[in-house]
């Protein structure tokens, strides 16, 4: 019996996480789209990202797969959405971490992403780029601020033009 609603407990888990979906930015612009890993200051966080148009969609994600918050540039605004409550914040704390520091570079990385691995920037470190379709876009690099790193591994990368 406990076998049997083990097993309805995981299909029903696998059946709604597999009808979550991450809806990336829609843009005449060239579009990034992937997945990221994020370590800062030892908590480790992953989700997915959008990039197009001077605009970034960064959806974490709990273990279940499901968006709990995501951190968005638009029209040059950086704010964070609570997606369990939906509402908007324009201060970055969330969790106990405090990302208001980095709102200059989110936005610069939002705007010139992909020219990251051409140009230089203090604030930004990049580890390793790699090539998609005719761009070279960073898939390691790490975010600094006075005081702390944020280091930011991308993965399954896409360009839609």
């Amino acid at each position: 019996m406990k076998l049997k609603n083990m097993f309805l407990i995981f299909l029903v888990i696998f059946t709604i996480s597999s009808c979550a979906t991450f809806k990336p930015l829609k843009s005449k612009n060239v579009s990034l789209v992937g997945i990221f890993n994020a370590n800062y200051k030892g908590n480790e966080f992953s989700g997915f990202f959008s990039i197009s148009g001077g605009n970034l969609k960064l959806d974490v994600v709990n273990s279940f797969g499901f968006s709990v918050y995501g951190i968005y540039v638009e029209g040059g605004k950086v704010f964070l959405k609570d997606y369990q409550t939906g509402k908007i914040y324009y201060h970055l704390k969330v969790n106990g971490n405090d990302f208001d520091k980095y709102k200059p570079v989110i936005k610069f990385i939002a705007r010139d992403f992909l020219k990251l691995c051409e140009i230089q920037n203090k604030s930004i470190v990049i580890l390793r780029c790699e090539r998609v379709k005719n761009y070279y876009v960073p898939r390691d690099l790490i975010l600094k601020s006075s005081v702390d790193r944020l280091r930011m591994q991308l993965k399954n990368l896409k360009i839609k033009e």
